[in-house]
């Protein structure tokens, strides 16, 4: 079997949750599969090797898709073209886009509706490519794969598809990473020096409630003589003026910038939590990656948060905070507390696995095929 992948958001190794579903769905089918061809379709050249088995072949299709006009002439124009040249059998779609004018049976992976919930979050051209575009991906996808039971509630309610056509497969941890001892630059070093720090790890843009995260910590750290930090790490992304303006505004907040997986990983060893308490999320990957390290987590009691964390994290309502700032009293004040949270996250992110996931994706892969 032939099975064309669009990986227009593999960019680097250094992934965020959509990119990062893309990489170990496919790489875990190849690896599970080394019979069938998986062809994956960028939209430029990486110098990234991404650890791919032998089975797995790059091409580039010759136009960087990021604006909305560019979607369209990417999925609509080319993508078709090249399905048929390399002679796909089925296509998969990670990144919630697929192309109507192909007639080869696709599987898309919808990672959440947040244009439909905070449609004021995103610039006007690609809410309304959203709006025009996503209900018809809906349609035409012979299987939507959901990241969360919460996503596929709300695309069943929203748009009316049958149960049978939305499967879920769960994100997880990346294979087990080394967390060796890197050097960790001097500026943030400086910061944190004597300080104890929660950390932040993710995007940065209005929907991960990053105003109200800070506001919450000088609420907690307020009580604290000043003791602890708040990291930032991750790239800004949309409407960030408000989020730079609160940052500049606050000497114990630091942000860091994009970090290497292995930075990462040695700054959650040793925070005092995770701190993601977003307005919206249809998974929340840094939820389990906290938890893979013994790291304590402070989520959301909002949309699909609690359904990853289970009991393993204490839950703060994202639009008070109060609730977020006395999680970190509770985080940072009672040992034993912390120390079952640190319990239940190990067992917590065993249950989430890439390989079930592949296994459930690849299975529409072939049903759709036949």
């Amino acid at each position: 079997m032939r099975i064309g992948v669009n990986a227009r958001l593999l960019l680097s190794e250094n992934m965020e949750g959509i990119p990062r579903f893309t990489f170990e769905t496919t790489r875990q089918m190849a690896l599970d599969h080394p019979e069938d061809d998986f062809i994956l379709f960028f939209d430029r050249k990486v110098k990234s090797n991404f650890d791919f088995p032998p089975n797995v072949q790059k091409i580039v299709i010759p136009l960087q898709a990021r604006h909305p006009v560019l979607w369209y002439i990417w999925f609509e124009l080319l993508v078709p073209l090249y399905l048929k040249k390399h002679q796909i059998d089925v296509f998969y779609s990670a990144d919630g886009y697929l192309s109507l004018r192909t007639g080869i049976p696709t599987v898309m992976v919808m990672h959440d509706l947040a244009y439909l919930h905070f449609p004021s979050h995103i610039s006007f051209a690609t809410l309304k490519f959203y709006q025009y575009f996503v209900p018809k991906y809906l349609n035409r996808a012979d299987t939507v794969i959901a990241v969360s039971e919460f996503v596929k509630n709300d695309i069943i309610a929203r748009f009316r598809l049958g149960k049978n056509k939305v499967k879920v497969a769960y994100n997880a941890v990346s294979r087990k990473i080394q967390i060796k001892e890197v050097i960790v630059p001097a500026g943030i070093q400086s910061e944190l020096e004597n300080h104890p720090y929660f950390l932040y790890v993710g995007a940065l843009h209005p929907r991960k409630n990053i105003i109200g995260l800070i506001r919450g910590f000088h609420h907690f750290n307020a009580t604290q003589n000043g003791k602890y930090r708040l990291v930032l790490a991750g790239r800004m992304a949309w409407k960030t003026d408000d989020i730079k303006r609160e940052i500049d505004a606050s000497c114990d907040v630091i942000y860091i910038g994009m970090i290497s997986e292995s930075l990462k990983y040695q700054l959650l060893t040793k925070a005092e939590a995770m701190t993601y308490v977003s307005w919206f999320e249809g998974f929340g990957i840094p939820i389990l990656e906290a938890m893979s390290t013994g790291c304590p987590v402070i989520t959301s009691s909002v949309t699909s948060m609690p359904e990853v964390a289970g009991d393993a994290a204490l839950l703060a309502d994202p639009s008070d905070i109060g609730s977020i700032s006395n999680a970190m009293q509770q985080v940072t004040g009672n040992v034993e507390l912390r120390s079952k949270l640190i319990e239940k996250g190990y067992k917590r992110v065993g249950e989430f696995n890439w390989k079930v996931s592949a296994k459930i994706i690849y299975k529409e892969l072939i049903e759709k095929m036949s």
